[in-house]
């Protein structure tokens, strides 16, 4: 099972959201992967500042990228 992490919404943008989940980190939780249903625009599921779990599906260590997902996480049941 994948590790789950506490993260903080920092910005919408149209096909997804960012997530800080250290000082210093963040990742891009995709707009398929906020929720199990089908979510048109990310501040249908969430907003600036909410804290949620997410888990790193992806690590880009050359451009400094992480892949990140709600969907695959245990409180995913949106």
């Amino acid at each position: 099972m994948r590790q789950e992490l506490p993260g903080q919404v920092t910005e919408l943008i149209p096909f997804g959201v960012f997530v800080q989940v250290a000082d210093g980190i963040e990742g891009l939780v995709h707009l398929r992967e906020l929720a199990w249903t089908p979510v048109e625009t990310p501040s249908d599921v969430v907003e600036v500042g909410d804290k949620i779990t997410v888990v790193v599906t992806e690590i880009d260590r050359e451009r400094r990228r992480l892949a990140l997902s709600r969907r695959q996480g245990s409180s995913a049941g949106v």
